[in-house]
């Protein structure tokens, strides 16, 4: 597995991280995940981006679907079989997870993206021609550690959406869906609430929430909603924490698929953006102690771009003060 570690050629940008909510910007946090409390054991978690602590909840099935106003992208990738006796398979798993193998990271992926446009149609052409290309450069190490590899499907959507894992909103942000590996972009959350009106923002918080469906493939995410259960919820304090060291482990992924990117010839406009503002996000925005920090998810943004490591993104086995 060739992998080219980033310089820091970005220092000098990263360093309006903190400057940008100072001089008045607002800061968003990404979404959470959350398990269903009535859910039997082997039930997928599901990932809301709504930015409040959310109650555990069957979602109800007496609300129907809004009008369809999204595509749903069909998986690109399929299971992917490697040689031995035993099919790829998710292990649940947290800090000990065989997918940390030392080397190992996102490949160099040369990935071509469409002009960006703020308007719906336009994000579901880039986000769809990303979508691809996260799941390319995590391949190798999927397939060394013998997991399974399957493309999210990709829904964008302008109106509120109805899915397995519960209704959502337009003016909530994207959210990952594990009951059916989908990833749920709310477009006009990030073109109208947020005003965000470039490409940059858009491919740090797809790589966050495609970082929540790595944790989905892996088998990250079932090991997370059995421990949030065993630690009597999502609210409690253990659960709150669990919380953190979840987010904050896709937000390092988000990292390292970044400099993945940037390796293959992604624009340093649009990569390091997406820096800014993925070290621009955290609980100050919120009375919710679920994300981690400003200055954590910052740090650990950072430290997957740098690294390209997976081993340097096990937030589960890191120390407390860095997953507060």
């Amino acid at each position: 597995m060739v992998l080219s570690g980033v310089t820091l050629l970005f220092v000098a940008t990263v360093g309006l991280f903190s400057a940008t909510s100072v001089t008045g910007a607002a800061q968003y946090r990404h979404g959470e995940y959350v398990t269903e409390e009535s859910a039997s054991p082997s039930a997928e978690p599901f990932h809301r981006g709504d930015g409040e602590a959310a109650p555990w909840e069957r979602p109800s099935p007496e609300r129907t679907p809004e009008e369809p106003t999204s595509e749903r992208e069909r998986p690109t990738g399929t299971a992917v079989k490697v040689p031995g006796d035993t099919d790829p398979r998710p292990v649940a798993s947290l800090g000990e997870h065989p997918f940390n193998i030392p080397g190992n990271g996102a490949v160099e992926t040369d990935c071509e993206l469409p002009t960006f446009d703020t308007d719906t149609a336009a994000q579901r052409a880039f986000l769809n021609a990303l979508a691809p290309c996260l799941t390319e450069m995590w391949t190798p190490a999927l397939r060394e550690a013998n997991l399974p590899v399957e493309t999210p499907d990709v829904v964008v959507t302008a109106t509120d959406v109805h899915t397995p894992c519960g209704d959502r909103e337009w003016e909530q942000t994207a959210m990952y869906c594990g009951s059916d590996h989908t990833i749920y972009w709310t477009a006009r959350y990030y073109s109208r609430v947020e005003g965000r009106d470039s490409a940059g923002p858009y491919l740090g918080q797809f790589a966050h929430e495609f970082g929540h469906a790595l944790q989905g493939m892996t088998g990250i995410i079932k090991a997370y909603g059995r421990a949030v259960q065993e630690a009597g919820g999502a609210e409690t304090p253990e659960g709150l924490e669990l919380s953190r060291r979840n987010e904050l482990q896709a937000t390092c992924y988000g990292g390292q698929a970044l400099a993945a990117l940037r390796n293959g010839g992604v624009d340093d406009e649009r990569v390091l953006s997406a820096l800014r503002d993925a070290g621009n996000r955290g609980d100050e925005a919120s009375d919710t102690r679920d994300h981690g920090t400003t200055a954590n998810n910052r740090a650990w943004v950072r430290q997957g771009f740098r690294t390209n490591r997976i081993t340097r993104c096990n937030t589960w086995l890191a120390e407390d003060s860095r997953v507060s």
